[in-house]
């Protein structure tokens, strides 16, 4: 093949340098060494450098080919004499070094990508450069290997806005990783829902911060409520000034941060990668660009990294002694201006704690929030602490102690100090008044804040003095004020879990004495107006009622009974307990006063019927027989699961009821309750309940059964039919009550079978006489029958006349007559004779041809009534029957086959 100049230039010298080592490429040698064609190769291959060694684009490379044709002159020399072997071996063994180095440029890039398949330009620019590869060679392996190139992301490397500068510490009380987190999430330690795309995705905009915002502020008020809100005025202060780009920023920068400080304790790209992935919840192409641009940014300074810490925690003490080791001319250009911001606020941190501590003594809450400004600026300044704990408190303006029921009552003034959440403690001393803190029993408030407390623990009868101090407690350590003393007071409680019993004329009461009293003293007034409420103790009686005087009661240390009391009348009881002075003289204190009210026993109800309410559906009605209803007491009504396992009359106490039973509400109607059964099947007794005695009267089974539905009656020969759906899930058996006029009621229980037998309830209804039914279900409770709601029916009377056809006379010229009798006289409207041609038998008077008709006709015992009609020729007329004008009336007709028109002779 001839040698193609045109070829050489664009593959060899444009291409520039480094210049591919293989012989074949360098002088374009034949695919088929032979010696002519190699000797002629490298003669216009060389001849080719010289013709254009003048132009400086290819001057490099045909310098660097000129000198490796030094070092391959003797293979072509040997070429030439015919020895191609060596050729053709040095041609071989760079192709061996040619695959060995295209594997350790895959490797080098494989280990420049890092696992995250992307490399940057200067990357790859920076390893085609070491193992001297063109970019044909680059692309050829950035291909095998599936790697991008790709710029890096810029990064904030600081936070984009300063209001979000405290929403790192607040986003770590509320468990968040970073705002996006925030934005999806409703409570503590959500995560967002699907990956986060920071590059890519929509930028958070005002929709989806107010929605975030919304959710958070339904969480109850807190650390996690106060952190929110924090969170959320900082994202609309970066929204209103940056907009959404401004939010994209941060989540940037809260996304990039966790990277590099796992990048600065030597994490490699994996482990970024993993990071970004699972612990950030970054979609993976994206991680990968985050982890890119992390690995691409240049080393901070670690001076500069260590003191922006430091000013981030607000540690500008330990920042100052970080400066304080370098020297001034050592100082990096950027941590220039964090220095002079430490050295700044640490100045006036230290002159706000000099100007506290002058005005400790003066004003200690202006100190007080001197400090909390010092301390705001630099967290780690070591004196101001010191500074606090000799801050003095000033005391409180008065306290006061009053024994009540449960104990003695102190209360307090408030203390003019009110910086660092002020907290109250205070001491009990008997027998003399605390001197401090430690000189007695130390009681706790029952919240920091509180300017009052109840002590219950006071001994009985001592004389008590009681103290309080106060602590700043947002400064446990700190100095307690001067003790605020008052007493001494005497604790007297009254008696403890007293109650009164109430029965047929006796009342009866039992309490608990305190220790250290002497005795008890019980006083009676018999008043029913005495009281405006009986269980008030603090209302002894009604003021405007007359006073009577108290009657003693003889009591025992634990209680008394008081007979012959009067059943109806309220008894108001006055419990007071007796101590003894250190003269010896007694001391009642003023008492508690329990009211009673004794009853007759109950009587049971004894005679009881339930059935369904016919006024509301669904409804039961309890009615009691006449004289029935109990003189004393109330009637209620309880639900069992089975009958009552006591007699009738037993009295009992209601709690026993309650244990076995469920009260029903039930509400009074005339002779009786109404009420709802609480479910489909109990057992319901009446009981009379007086006082805490119950007497249990007649129970009787319940039954929610459902009501039958589209219940009809009709006539059929001489029975009325009883048609109804029985309910699917309703009991198997049904009772029906009917009467005949004027004979007796008579009553049956259809079962469902019998029912489904029969196509219905066949009850004898004779003569047409009218019928009253009355059906409903049965259903059983406790083994008992139990009805349910009843459905009631009326068949009307109706009066019936039967009737006779003959037929007379040759064919042609035949008569029919129609004679009609009856029982009973009545009075018919009207009669009609009606011949029909048709196929069927007419079934009104309008289905055929009225052949003779009379009216109005009396009928009667031996007044028969007599229609004739001659019949037309022909012999169309196949049907004859009888109609009456009045509905009452009901025409009985003969046998079908005298109703046909040639059907029988007189």
């Amino acid at each position: 093949m001839a040698f193609d100049e045109a070829r050489y230039l664009r593959e060899v010298l444009d291409r520039g340098l480094p210049v591919d080592e293989d012989l074949r490429h360098r002088y374009q040698l034949p695919a088929e060494f032979t010696a002519p064609g190699v000797e002629e190769s490298v003669r216009q291959a060389r001849a080719c450098w010289r013709r254009h060694r003048t132009r400086l684009r290819y001057l490099p490379v045909i310098e660097e080919l000129e000198a490796g044709h030094l070092l391959h002159q003797g293979l072509f020399e040997a070429a030439r004499g015919g020895d191609l072997g060596p050729l053709r071996a040095a041609v071989a063994e760079q192709g061996r070094a040619a695959a060995a180095a295209r594997d350790d440029l895959r490797a080098a890039l494989r280990e420049a990508a890092g696992g995250l398949g992307l490399v940057t330009p200067a990357t790859l620019a920076g390893v085609g450069a070491v193992h001297r590869a063109d970019r044909a060679r680059l692309d050829e392996a950035l291909t095998a290997l599936s790697v991008t190139v790709a710029d890096p992301d810029p990064l904030p490397r600081d936070l984009p806005h300063p209001a979000y500068a405290r929403c790192a510490r607040q986003l770590a009380v509320l468990r968040l990783r970073h705002l996006a987190d925030f934005l999806a999430a409703g409570g503590p330690g959500e995560r967002v829902a699907g990956p986060v795309r920071p590059f890519t995705g929509p930028a958070p905009g005002e929709p989806e911060l107010e929605a975030a915002a919304l959710r958070w502020g339904r969480q109850p008020h807190g650390a996690a409520h106060t952190a929110a809100q924090a969170v959320a005025a900082a994202a609309r202060k970066v929204l209103g000034d940056r907009g959404p780009e401004g939010l994209r920023a941060v989540l940037l920068y809260e996304l990039a941060e966790p990277l590099r400080a796992r990048r600065a304790a030597r994490a490699g790209a994996g482990t970024l990668l993993g990071h970004a992935e699972r612990g950030l919840s970054v979609a993976a192409p994206e991680a990968r660009r985050l982890v890119l641009a992390v690995l691409e940014e240049p080393d901070p300074d670690p001076v500069t990294a260590r003191l922006r810490a430091l000013v981030a925690d607000g540690m500008l003490a330990e920042a100052a002694a970080v400066l304080d080791r370098l020297p001034a001319q050592s100082l990096p250009p950027e941590a220039v201006a964090p220095a002079a911001h430490v050295r700044a606020a640490l100045a006036e941190a230290r002159r706000l704690g000099d100007l506290a501590s002058g005005r400790r003594t003066a004003d200690p809450d202006e100190a007080w929030s001197l400090l909390d400004r010092a301390e705001t600026l630099v967290r780690d300044l070591p004196r101001l602490d010191e500074v606090r704990r000799s801050l003095p408190v000033r005391p409180v303006p008065r306290v006061s102690a009053t024994p009540d029921r449960t104990g003695v009552l102190v209360e307090w003034r408030p203390s003019p100090s009110t910086a660092g959440r002020p907290e109250y403690l205070v001491v009990r001393r008997a027998g003399r008044a605390p001197r401090s803190v430690a000189d007695g029993t130390l009681l706790t408030p029952p919240a920091p804040g509180a300017t009052s407390l109840v002590d219950e623990g006071a001994p009985v009868n001592v004389p008590v003095h009681y103290g309080v101090v106060v602590r700043r407690s947002a400064s446990p350590d700190g100095l307690y004020s001067p003790l605020v003393v008052c007493g001494p007071v005497r604790h007297r409680p009254e008696v403890g879990e007293a109650r009164l019993e109430a029965d047929d004329g006796v009342v009866s009461g039992s309490w608990r004495l305190p220790a250290g009293a002497e005795a008890v003293r019980v006083t009676r007034r018999t008043d029913p107006d005495a009281r405006d409420d009986p269980d008030d103790p603090d209302d002894p009686h009604d003021p405007d009622a007359p006073e009577e005087p108290a009657a003693p009661v003889p009591a025992r240390a634990d209680g008394f009974t008081d007979r012959g009391r009067p059943n109806g009348r309220v008894h108001a009881y006055r419990i007071q307990v007796l101590y003894r002075e250190d003269d010896g003289r007694t001391t009642a204190t003023g008492g508690r006063w329990l009211s009673a009210v004794p009853l007759a026993p109950p009587e049971p109800v004894t005679d009881l019927t339930v059935e369904p309410s016919a006024e509301e559906p669904g409804l039961f009605e309890a009615r009691f027989a006449t004289g029935a209803q109990p003189a004393h007491g109330e009637v209620r009504l309880y639900a069992f699961d089975a009958r009552p396992p006591w007699p009738v009359g037993r009295l009992l106490r209601p709690a026993e009821l309650a244990a076995r039973g469920t009260r029903l509400t039930a509400r009074p109607v005339a002779g009786g309750l109404r009420f709802r059964p609480p479910r489909r099947g109990a057992v319901v007794a009446v009981v009379t309940v007086a006082g805490e005695r119950a007497a249990i009267g007649a129970s009787r089974p319940v039954v929610a059964v459902p009501e039958p539905a589209n219940a009809t009656v009709a006539r059929d020969a001489g029975e009325a039919v009883v048609t109804f759906d029985w309910p699917p899930d309703g009991p198997g058996e049904a009772e029906v009550r009917w009467q005949v006029a004027g004979g007796a009621p008579r009553r049956r229980t259809v079962t469902r079978l019998g029912y489904v037998h029969r196509d219905g309830v066949r009850i004898p209804a004779p003569h047409g006489a009218a019928v009253e039914i009355e059906l409903r279900p049965v259903g059983r409770a406790d083994g008992l029958p139990a009805f349910g709601a009843p459905v009631r029916l009326v068949l009307p009377a109706r009066i019936e006349v039967p009737y006779t056809l003959t037929r007379r006379g040759l064919p042609g010229r035949r008569s029919v007559r129609a004679v009609f009798r009856c029982a009973t006289e009545v009075l018919v409207p009207g009669l009609l004779l009606v011949g029909s041609t048709g196929p069927a038998w007419p079934l009104a008077a309008g289905d055929g041809t009225t052949l003779a008709e009379a009216g109005p006709v009396r009928i009667g015992p031996g007044r028969p009534a007599v229609l004739t009609a001659r019949l037309p020729r022909g012999g169309r007329v196949r049907w004859l029957r009888c109609f009456a004008a009045d509905e009452e009336v009901v025409l009985v007709d003969p046998p079908v086959h005298r109703l046909r028109a040639g059907g029988g002779r007189a």
